[in-house]
Protein backbone atom coordinates (compact mmCIF):
# COMPACT_ATOMS: atom_id res chain seq x y z
CA UNK A 1 0.00 0.00 0.00
CA UNK A 2 2.80 2.05 0.85
CA UNK A 3 4.69 1.48 -2.33
CA UNK A 4 1.57 2.46 -4.28
CA UNK A 5 0.89 5.65 -2.53
CA UNK A 6 4.83 6.75 -3.36
CA UNK A 7 4.88 5.71 -7.10
CA UNK A 8 2.03 7.66 -7.69
CA UNK A 9 3.39 10.60 -5.82
CA UNK A 10 6.73 9.73 -7.59
CA UNK A 11 4.87 9.99 -11.04
CA UNK A 12 2.62 13.28 -10.24
CA UNK A 13 5.93 14.89 -9.05
CA UNK A 14 7.34 13.80 -12.51
CA UNK A 15 4.47 15.02 -14.76
CA UNK A 16 4.47 18.62 -12.70
CA UNK A 17 8.39 18.61 -13.53
CA UNK A 18 7.98 17.60 -17.57
CA UNK A 19 5.57 20.12 -17.50
CA UNK A 20 7.36 23.08 -15.85
CA UNK A 21 10.25 22.07 -18.43
CA UNK A 22 7.77 22.45 -21.23
CA UNK A 23 6.35 26.01 -19.96
CA UNK A 24 10.31 27.07 -19.48
CA UNK A 25 11.23 25.71 -22.96
CA UNK A 26 8.37 27.47 -24.54
CA UNK A 27 9.31 30.82 -22.97
CA UNK A 28 12.58 30.59 -24.32
CA UNK A 29 11.52 29.99 -27.87
CA UNK A 30 9.33 32.86 -28.26
CA UNK A 31 11.56 35.39 -26.42
CA UNK A 32 14.14 33.96 -28.77
CA UNK A 33 11.87 34.95 -31.71
CA UNK A 34 9.65 37.90 -30.49
CA UNK A 35 6.92 36.80 -31.78
CA UNK A 36 3.24 38.05 -30.86
CA UNK A 37 0.10 36.15 -31.94
CA UNK A 38 -2.47 38.69 -32.46
CA UNK A 39 -5.96 36.69 -32.26
CA UNK A 40 -8.39 40.26 -31.73
CA UNK A 41 -11.29 40.71 -33.97
CA UNK A 42 -10.20 44.22 -35.50
CA UNK A 43 -6.45 43.12 -35.64
CA UNK A 44 -5.54 45.51 -33.10
CA UNK A 45 -2.21 44.75 -32.27
CA UNK A 46 -0.85 44.28 -36.00
CA UNK A 47 0.85 47.24 -37.55
CA UNK A 48 -0.70 47.97 -41.43
CA UNK A 49 2.52 47.63 -44.01
CA UNK A 50 2.94 51.48 -44.05
CA UNK A 51 3.79 51.08 -40.84
CA UNK A 52 6.16 48.85 -40.74
CA UNK A 53 7.80 50.70 -44.42
CA UNK A 54 8.35 53.88 -42.15
CA UNK A 55 9.73 51.90 -39.00
CA UNK A 56 12.24 49.77 -41.32
CA UNK A 57 13.67 53.25 -42.33
CA UNK A 58 15.24 54.23 -39.17
CA UNK A 59 18.14 54.42 -39.27
CA UNK A 60 19.34 55.79 -35.84
CA UNK A 61 17.92 56.40 -32.08
CA UNK A 62 14.15 58.13 -32.03
CA UNK A 63 12.45 58.71 -28.45
CA UNK A 64 9.30 58.84 -27.89
CA UNK A 65 7.35 60.14 -24.57
CA UNK A 66 4.26 59.81 -23.42
CA UNK A 67 2.73 62.36 -21.27
CA UNK A 68 -0.99 61.10 -19.46
CA UNK A 69 -2.20 61.68 -15.73
CA UNK A 70 -2.02 58.49 -14.37
CA UNK A 71 -4.34 59.76 -11.30
CA UNK A 72 -7.17 57.71 -10.67
CA UNK A 73 -9.13 60.97 -9.13
CA UNK A 74 -8.38 63.37 -12.23
CA UNK A 75 -8.53 61.00 -15.25
CA UNK A 76 -11.79 59.42 -16.50
CA UNK A 77 -12.01 55.23 -16.79
CA UNK A 78 -12.38 55.66 -20.62
CA UNK A 79 -9.11 57.93 -20.93
CA UNK A 80 -7.50 55.60 -19.18
CA UNK A 81 -8.43 52.87 -20.93
CA UNK A 82 -7.50 54.66 -24.01
CA UNK A 83 -3.84 55.66 -22.74
CA UNK A 84 -3.27 51.62 -22.48
CA UNK A 85 -4.47 51.00 -25.98
CA UNK A 86 -1.97 53.96 -26.89
CA UNK A 87 0.92 52.04 -24.85
CA UNK A 88 0.38 48.48 -26.09
CA UNK A 89 0.38 50.36 -29.74
CA UNK A 90 4.07 52.07 -28.90
CA UNK A 91 5.05 48.79 -28.02
CA UNK A 92 4.39 47.21 -31.48
CA UNK A 93 6.09 50.40 -32.81
CA UNK A 94 9.13 49.73 -30.11
CA UNK A 95 9.13 45.77 -31.26
CA UNK A 96 8.90 46.36 -35.03
CA UNK A 97 11.91 49.05 -34.84
CA UNK A 98 14.32 46.49 -34.20
CA UNK A 99 15.46 48.51 -30.92
CA UNK A 100 15.75 52.19 -32.77
CA UNK A 101 12.83 53.28 -30.77
CA UNK A 102 13.34 54.16 -27.04
CA UNK A 103 9.56 54.79 -25.48
CA UNK A 104 9.58 57.17 -21.72
CA UNK A 105 6.00 57.27 -19.84
CA UNK A 106 5.86 60.70 -17.50
CA UNK A 107 3.08 61.63 -15.38
CA UNK A 108 2.68 65.36 -15.88
CA UNK A 109 1.41 65.74 -11.94
CA UNK A 110 0.90 69.89 -11.49
CA UNK A 111 3.75 71.60 -10.69
CA UNK A 112 5.48 68.68 -11.23
CA UNK A 113 8.96 68.50 -13.66
CA UNK A 114 7.25 66.02 -15.78
CA UNK A 115 4.65 68.99 -16.50
CA UNK A 116 6.80 71.00 -16.74
CA UNK A 117 8.81 69.08 -19.64
CA UNK A 118 5.38 68.19 -20.87
CA UNK A 119 5.02 71.89 -21.78
CA UNK A 120 8.48 72.32 -23.48
CA UNK A 121 7.51 69.05 -25.74
CA UNK A 122 4.20 71.45 -26.93
CA UNK A 123 2.08 68.87 -24.77
CA UNK A 124 -1.19 70.69 -24.02
CA UNK A 125 -3.44 69.47 -20.78
CA UNK A 126 -6.96 69.47 -21.51
CA UNK A 127 -9.59 70.95 -18.94
CA UNK A 128 -12.10 68.76 -18.44
CA UNK A 129 -16.08 69.03 -16.79
CA UNK A 130 -14.55 68.70 -13.45
CA UNK A 131 -12.37 71.68 -13.62
CA UNK A 132 -9.58 68.86 -13.71
CA UNK A 133 -6.49 69.41 -16.49
CA UNK A 134 -5.82 65.93 -17.83
CA UNK A 135 -2.67 64.77 -20.32
CA UNK A 136 -2.77 62.53 -22.82
CA UNK A 137 0.18 63.66 -26.23
CA UNK A 138 2.81 62.28 -27.47
CA UNK A 139 6.45 64.03 -28.19
CA UNK A 140 8.59 62.16 -30.75
CA UNK A 141 12.44 63.21 -31.57
CA UNK A 142 15.56 62.45 -33.32
CA UNK A 143 17.52 64.90 -32.77
CA UNK A 144 17.53 67.89 -33.93
CA UNK A 145 13.35 66.91 -34.82
CA UNK A 146 10.79 66.42 -32.80
CA UNK A 147 6.63 66.40 -33.55
CA UNK A 148 4.35 66.75 -31.01
CA UNK A 149 0.69 65.28 -30.68
CA UNK A 150 -0.38 67.61 -28.00
CA UNK A 151 -3.50 65.82 -27.53
CA UNK A 152 -4.06 62.11 -28.90
CA UNK A 153 -8.03 62.58 -28.73
CA UNK A 154 -10.22 58.72 -28.26
CA UNK A 155 -12.34 60.39 -31.42
CA UNK A 156 -9.56 59.80 -33.66
CA UNK A 157 -8.83 56.23 -32.25
CA UNK A 158 -9.93 54.33 -35.69
CA UNK A 159 -6.71 57.32 -37.11
CA UNK A 160 -4.17 56.62 -34.38
CA UNK A 161 -1.78 54.30 -35.81
CA UNK A 162 -1.91 56.72 -38.66
CA UNK A 163 -1.69 59.60 -36.39
CA UNK A 164 1.72 58.48 -34.79
CA UNK A 165 3.16 56.62 -37.62
CA UNK A 166 2.90 60.16 -39.39
CA UNK A 167 4.42 62.15 -36.63
CA UNK A 168 6.93 59.28 -36.61
CA UNK A 169 7.74 59.87 -40.73
CA UNK A 170 8.02 63.39 -40.18
CA UNK A 171 10.67 63.17 -37.66
CA UNK A 172 12.97 60.78 -39.94
CA UNK A 173 12.40 61.98 -43.05
CA UNK A 174 14.99 64.79 -44.17
CA UNK A 175 13.18 65.83 -47.20
CA UNK A 176 9.49 66.08 -48.08
CA UNK A 177 8.29 63.96 -51.10
CA UNK A 178 7.43 66.56 -53.77
CA UNK A 179 3.44 66.52 -55.19
CA UNK A 180 2.38 68.66 -57.85
CA UNK A 181 -1.17 69.57 -58.34
CA UNK A 182 -2.63 70.56 -62.08
CA UNK A 183 -6.24 71.65 -61.92
CA UNK A 184 -7.70 74.81 -63.73
CA UNK A 185 -9.79 74.80 -60.24
CA UNK A 186 -8.48 77.63 -57.58
CA UNK A 187 -7.15 75.28 -54.78
CA UNK A 188 -3.70 77.49 -54.37
CA UNK A 189 -6.18 80.75 -53.83
CA UNK A 190 -5.33 83.88 -55.36
CA UNK A 191 -3.17 86.95 -54.14
CA UNK A 192 -4.64 90.06 -52.48
CA UNK A 193 -5.60 92.31 -55.43
CA UNK A 194 -4.54 95.81 -54.43
CA UNK A 195 -7.68 97.42 -55.70
CA UNK A 196 -9.76 94.80 -54.10
CA UNK A 197 -8.12 95.56 -51.18
CA UNK A 198 -8.78 99.04 -51.33
CA UNK A 199 -12.71 97.69 -51.41
CA UNK A 200 -12.28 95.87 -47.98
CA UNK A 201 -12.26 92.87 -49.94
CA UNK A 202 -9.06 89.93 -49.59
CA UNK A 203 -7.45 87.55 -51.52
CA UNK A 204 -8.89 83.31 -51.42
CA UNK A 205 -7.10 81.19 -48.94
CA UNK A 206 -6.07 77.90 -50.51
CA UNK A 207 -8.74 75.19 -50.02
CA UNK A 208 -8.17 72.58 -47.10
CA UNK A 209 -6.76 70.11 -49.53
CA UNK A 210 -3.74 72.08 -50.44
CA UNK A 211 -3.10 72.96 -46.68
CA UNK A 212 -3.69 69.54 -45.53
CA UNK A 213 -1.23 67.83 -48.42
CA UNK A 214 1.47 70.93 -47.39
CA UNK A 215 1.86 69.14 -43.81
CA UNK A 216 3.47 65.69 -45.19
CA UNK A 217 4.33 66.91 -48.57
CA UNK A 218 6.61 69.78 -50.56
CA UNK A 219 3.26 70.71 -52.85
CA UNK A 220 3.99 72.33 -56.22
CA UNK A 221 1.25 73.55 -58.53
CA UNK A 222 1.79 72.59 -61.97
CA UNK A 223 0.37 75.02 -65.04
CA UNK A 224 -2.35 73.55 -67.36
CA UNK A 225 -0.02 74.26 -70.17
CA UNK A 226 3.14 72.73 -68.97
CA UNK A 227 5.46 71.51 -71.20
CA UNK A 228 7.48 69.24 -68.62
CA UNK A 229 6.53 67.45 -65.39
CA UNK A 230 9.88 68.31 -63.09
CA UNK A 231 11.63 65.44 -62.44
CA UNK A 232 11.65 65.95 -58.70
CA UNK A 233 7.81 65.55 -58.70
CA UNK A 234 6.82 61.61 -57.30
CA UNK A 235 3.22 61.63 -57.78
CA UNK A 236 1.25 64.31 -59.96
CA UNK A 237 -2.37 65.02 -58.83
CA UNK A 238 -4.77 66.44 -61.95
CA UNK A 239 -8.26 67.42 -60.73
CA UNK A 240 -10.58 68.41 -63.26
CA UNK A 241 -8.61 68.97 -66.07
CA UNK A 242 -11.19 71.21 -68.47
CA UNK A 243 -9.28 72.87 -71.17
CA UNK A 244 -5.84 71.20 -70.86
CA UNK A 245 -3.29 71.50 -73.24
CA UNK A 246 -1.36 69.33 -75.77
CA UNK A 247 1.68 70.23 -74.20
CA UNK A 248 0.54 69.18 -70.78
CA UNK A 249 -0.95 65.91 -71.82
CA UNK A 250 1.87 64.99 -74.08
CA UNK A 251 4.18 66.14 -70.37
CA UNK A 252 2.05 63.89 -68.28
CA UNK A 253 2.09 60.99 -70.78
CA UNK A 254 6.01 61.23 -70.31
CA UNK A 255 5.91 61.69 -66.68
CA UNK A 256 4.00 58.26 -66.46
CA UNK A 257 6.36 56.34 -69.03
CA UNK A 258 9.57 57.17 -66.62
CA UNK A 259 7.95 55.86 -63.78
CA UNK A 260 5.90 58.90 -62.23
CA UNK A 261 2.74 58.36 -60.32
CA UNK A 262 -0.65 60.03 -61.73
CA UNK A 263 -3.77 60.39 -59.56
CA UNK A 264 -7.01 61.85 -61.62
CA UNK A 265 -10.01 63.38 -60.67
CA UNK A 266 -12.69 63.40 -63.38
CA UNK A 267 -16.22 64.44 -63.45
CA UNK A 268 -17.34 63.76 -66.86
CA UNK A 269 -20.25 65.90 -65.88
CA UNK A 270 -18.64 68.64 -64.86
CA UNK A 271 -18.81 72.06 -66.49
Amino acid sequence: MKQKKFETLLYSSAGVLVMLVIIIAINIITAAFKTRLDLTEEKAYTLNAGTRRILEKIDGPVEIRLYYSQSEARMPSMLKAYARQIEDLLGEFRQASRGNIEIKKFDPEPDSEAEELAQLDGIEPQLLSTGDQIYLGVAISQDPVKVALPFLSPDRERMLEYDLARALAKVISTNKPVIGVMTPLPLFGSPMNPMMMRMGQQGQEPWAVINELKRDFDVRQVQMDAEKIDDDIRVLLVIHPKDIKDTAQYAIDQFVLRGGKLIALLDATAV
